[in-house]
Parts: structure tokens; sequence; C-alpha cells
């Protein structure tokens, strides 16, 4: 929504600049605008990774410093054109994101922070030291022959009209990748990664692919500050300092937009440049004071970002109607993707796993026929949570064995099982909360269905299938728990499973929601699913399964029919105590 009318309004702006030096005569104002373009492509580049992605990166001059050396070397020392040395540097630059990076994406949060700056610490120390290759501290200076083969230029102009296109290009980038499967993937990787997995997202890969093109982008930014400037050392070129600003244009101005960004740069450089000018020569260091201080309270106030917060305000994140919305008893859902042999779909045999001097799950052994409910049952703390954990390879056992259709799931990962046909909901509820209901679905469709616009198809469709058609375009956060459930529900199932493990599906829930969920789980059985279903609500479970089993303390105790169930006293001691069982 936001995006398109950013891109307008970027283009206006981007005609605005280029005609920029026709209207403002002083070479100080041009230098500025410069600066204000190259530094919003290079807060693009990083929103990428950082916004899209939620991988906090204050390293990422680590790939700015790597393009610019990589250009300069190869012009100072075998007279090759910077335009290729560009290219050359945001290839090499690519490649150190893809083989770095690719084994730290499994670090989060401040741990993931810290590795890139630590390689950007390295790097600067290395261009320090290596006094031979990069002249150490003293840096390295650009002959002045001005030349289009040379990137060097007399007037700031054709700099200008260069650091618009950069921008172009990067808006552009950003704008596919919205619209993009990778983009779904990568918000969805944002929100919560395990939920993310579960619809059959490969994380890791994700990542690594949207670091690359991160990485290539700012080198090549790096190569035009190079050129720009005509000087660099590692000090500058490495500089923490450039990270945080770079990361703080995209904070202010909405980390994840296309046009937050941009706007913080545009608000920001010039800010900084005024505050110097003005206070520098007087009052050295109170611009720096002033500057904070707008920071301070911009992320105070709006701690979502300008963009997001105007969105917010102006109300353009009011929920949308569907003119026509189909109901449950309308609607029907594509069949499993899979089909699945007949007879046994799923068997687990002696699964053991502990945590420390616990035995969460002990010489467990389970088969599941195709097309049956089965209910796991057992009190809190029993391990029925943990052997989903262990089906859906979110856990890996400690000894036994897990097959899926007649494939050993051992080495698997949850997206590759997740795509055999293996599905699963979480005990709980893990909607991408700042998504909206029908963008929660589309990104489990996108893994039958690449194709963006049919996959929000089929998306609704299987809304409209577990009830909340008319819920499409709120977003998840809004919803209450029974329709977070049935949006978690409605996910697993645009995976188009043939199996689903659902975990305590109605808990929380009062009668009335209850009976609905029974309703709809059974209208799932009846499209040729077969489910696994953890419960604590006895009468759901019993009068939904086909078969029960009872887990405690990570054994199976019991298995048979509800009615066989009820009756064993290994289950009532469990659940009631040995002087129930025996009175």
């Amino acid at each position: 929504m936001m995006q398109a009318l950013g891109v307008k309004g970027l283009s206006g702006i981007g005609l605005l600049v280029a005609l920029s030096p026709f209207w403002v005569g002083n070479p100080f104002y041009t230098d500025i605008i410069v600066t204000i373009l190259y530094y919003a492509a290079l807060s693009l580049a990083w929103n990428l990774v950082g916004g899209y992605a939620g991988q906090f990166s204050l390293g990422h001059t680590s790939f700015f410093g790597v393009g610019a050396y990589t250009s300069t070397l190869l012009f100072l020392n075998l007279d090759i054109s910077p335009w290729f040395g560009m290219l050359a540097g945001g290839v090499l630059a690519a490649i150190m994101a893809l083989l770095i990076f690719t084994p730290c994406f499994r670090l989060k949060g401040f741990y993931f922070c810290l590795v890139s700056i630590a390689l950007a610490e390295v790097l600067r120390i290395i261009a320090v030291y290596w006094r031979g290759l990069t002249m150490g501290g003293v840096g390295l200076l650009l002959p002045v022959k001005p030349a289009w083969q040379n990137f060097l230029f007399e007037s700031k102009y054709p700099y200008l009209i260069f650091a618009l296109l950069l921008l172009l290009i990067m808006i552009g980038v950003t704008y596919w990748l919205g619209r993009s499967k990778l983009g779904y993937y990568l918000q969805a990787i944002r929100e919560d990664e395990s939920a993310a997995k579960a619809v059959g997202i490969n994380v890791v890969r994700c990542k690594t692919i949207i670091m690359m093109i991160s990485a290539f982008f700012t080198a090549v930014s790096g190569t035009f500050y190079a050129q720009y400037m005509m000087f660099i050392d590692p000090d500058i070129v490495f500089s923490m300092h450039m990270s945080i600003q770079v990361a703080l244009f995209a904070i202010i101005g909405g980390v994840g937009t296309l046009a937050g960004p941009v706007l913080g740069a545009f608000l920001l450089v010039p800010l900084d440049a005024v505050m110097k000018g003005w206070l520098g020569t007087i009052y050295a260091g109170l611009g720096f004071v002033v500057y904070g201080a707008i920071l301070i309270a911009v992320v105070m106030l709006m701690p979502d970002g300008i963009v997001k917060s105007a969105e917010a305000w102006m109300g353009r994140r009011r929920p949308k109607e569907i003119k026509e919305v189909e109901y449950l008893e309308d609607a029907v859902i594509p069949p499993p993707a899979l089909e699945p042999p007949p007879g046994e779909i799923l068997h687990v045999k002696g699964l053991c796993k502990s945590f420390g001097g616990l035995n969460a799950i002990y010489e467990l052994d389970l088969s599941v026929r195709r097309g049956e409910i089965v209910g796991v049952i057992g009190p809190n703390g029993a391990g029925k949570t943990t052997l989903f954990s262990l089906i859906s390879t979110f856990l890996k056992p400690d000894r036994g064995s897990v097959s899926f259709c007649g494939q050993d799931l051992g080495q698997m990962a949850p997206h590759s099982v997740c795509a055999m046909g293996l599905s699963r909901t979480f005990q709980v509820v893990r909607p991408f909360m700042h998504l909206s209901v029908l963008d929660n679905v589309a990104t489990a469709c996108l893994l039958r269905d690449p194709h963006v616009p049919r996959a929000r198809e089929r998306a609704l469709e299987v809304l409209r299938f577990v009830g909340l058609g008319d819920q499409a375009h709120k977003p998840a956060s809004s919803l209450t728990l029974p329709n977070r459930k049935r949006v978690e529900l409605a996910r697993a199932l645009a995976t188009r499973p043939s199996l689903i493990l659902l975990d305590e599906v109605m808990a929380g829930l009062n009668p009335s929601e209850i009976r609905q969920i029974i309703e709809l789980v059974r209208r799932i059985s009846a499209t040729g699913i077969t489910l696994v279903v953890i419960e604590h609500v006895m009468k759901a479970i019993m009068s939904l399964s086909d078969r029960i089993v009872v887990i405690n303390y990570g054994q199976k105790i019991a298995e048979g029919t509800p009615q066989e169930i009820v009756a064993n006293p290994l289950v009532i001691e469990a659940y009631l105590g040995k002087e129930t069982a025996h009175a």
C-alpha cells in the first residue's frame, strides 16, 4: 500500500534532485544533495537485511570498505577502470557475505550484531597493518585525472546523477523485494523464525541471499564514496560510526519500509550539515547534542519510525473490507499437494530425548495410518509438545527414528519436512503479528505456488474455509485468541499438507468456540488430511479421535479407542492419582 505511493513520491523527488544544479548554484548545497542521495541508497541497502530480514548489523561498513578498496587498488595498481572495479568489489563483497555470514545466521539478536561489528573491525585492522597494499593509516589518494573511464569528474553534477541512479536502483530493488516471494519469506523470518520454518521457509538460505544482495550494493556505494572523495583510509571506510548512521536513517524513517530509509537520509543528513555549519565553529560539539536530542525525541515519540507512524495517524492502516465473504460452509481447500501412500503415514520407533538429567521422551513408539485422527493426551509436562518437535525435526532425538511416508526424517530440517507434506501448529500461537492475516497465510501458500498473486488468491480461499474471510486485511496482532488459532491453522493448511500436528488448538477457548473448532477439524479430516492432535479438553479429544495415545513422564502408557482409554486404570492414575484409580 505504502510502497506504490512511496515510488511515485520518490520519483518526483528524484526529478527535482536531477534538476537541482540548475536552481542550486552553491557547490556546498550540491554536495549536501549528493551526500543525501548516496546515504539514502546505502541505508536502503542496509534495510534489506536490517529491516526486511530483521538481522541487525552494525558492521555493514565491512562491505563498504571492501568495495572502496577493491576499486581503488585495481585502479592504482592495474589501471583498471573504477567502473569495472565497482562490479569486482560488489562481487567480492557478496562472496564474503556468503562465506562468512552463512554460518553466523544461526545467531540471533545482539550476538549477530557483535559478529558484524567484529568483521568490520578485523578488516579495519588488516587494512591498517597491510601497509604494502593499503598504505595503512596514511590512506590511498586517487590521482586527479578527470575522465569518464576513470569515474572522476571536474563538476559535481555527474556524481549527483550517478548517486541518483544508484538510489533509484535501490528503490527498484526494495520495491521488487516487497512484492516478491523472497520478501514475504524475509518478513516472516523477521517476525518468527520457528513459525517461518514450520511453513517451509529455508531461513538460512533466504538470509544468505538477501545479505549477498545487500553486500553487493553496499560495496558499490563504497566505490562511489572513494571516487567522490578521491581518498580512503581504514578509519573512514570501515568506520563503525558510518554503520550506526546508516542504520539510524532507516530506524528513524521506518525499518522494513521503502520510504523510511530515504526519508531518514533526507531529514538527517541536511540537519547534521546545518548543525555543524551553524554551531560547529562557535560551540564545538553543541551540534552533536542538538542532533542527538532530535534523534532521541523521534525514537521516543515514534518508535516504529516516521513512515509507519504517519500511516497510523493518517488511517492508512485501517482494515479493508472484502466485498464478498464466503463463510466456512461454502468454502473448500485444495487437496494435499503430495498424495501419501495407503496404510501407515507416520512411524515413530524407540524415540528418546533428554534435557540434562530429565527424560522428556523415552523409548516411545507411535504409528499413524493415513486418514486417521490420532489424539495424544497426558498430564502437563508429559512430553507431548516435545514429541511434536521431534517429529517435525525442530528438535533432534538422542535415539530412535521418525519416518514419514516411508522416508526417514532424522537429518532433515523443518522446512524440508514441511515441503514433504508434514505441517504443524504451536502450543503457544505464533502468527506473524505485524503482517496482515492474508499475508500470514499467503506466505505459507508460496511453498506450493511461488507466484505471489496466485498465492494470495489461494490464501483467501483457505481463510474462507476456516471462517476468517472477513478478517483477511486486518493485522494479526489485532485478532482475538480464537482467531489467532484459526490463522495458525489456516497457515498450516496453506502448505497443502498430508499430515498436520495440532498442538492444543482448543486451549483457552470457551465451549462455543471449542465446538466450532471441533467442526473445523472434522471438515479438515474429510478433505483427506491426517491429523495428530494434542489436547487437554477431554470431551473434545474423545469425540474427535479414532485412536488415542497417552503419554506420562515421556513414556507411552496406553493406546486404544476413546472408550478403552477412558476405562484404563493407568490413564486414570496418571490424571487423578493412585487413590482414585484403585477406588
